[in-house]
């Protein structure tokens, strides 16, 4: 599902500008589990912050959407456009906070 709120293509090159900055002169491909390992986090972390702020009834209405047949990018951007958190503000704030965390606090 998380596909539809940041592409796995996004999340690694945010992971790989945090691994060249927290580890300056090391070929990022030296990090290769690291930088899974991140990214995975970082993506489950977008969806806890998603979805755990989402009502009840907007779950179940999302559950829905994704429990369809249909594989339909458009209608999971009408739900979230409609629903009562603001996406693009959770997203930015999860992506700083894990920076800040992943790079430690004088660093970010």
């Amino acid at each position: 599902m998380n596909e539809y709120l940041v592409d796995r293509e996004t999340l690694g090159q945010f992971v790989d500008a945090l691994i060249a900055q927290k580890y300056q002169d090391q070929p990022v491909p030296n990090f290769e589990a690291l930088r899974e390992d991140e990214i995975k986090k970082l993506d489950d972390r977008i969806g806890k912050a998603v979805f755990g702020n989402l009502t009840e009834v907007e779950l179940a209405e999302i559950n829905s959407i994704i429990d369809s047949d249909e594989d339909d990018e458009a209608r999971v951007q009408e739900f979230f456009d409609s629903s009562s958190i603001n996406l693009q503000q959770v997203i930015q704030n999860t992506l700083l906070a894990y920076k800040r965390e992943f790079l430690g606090g004088e660093n970010a």
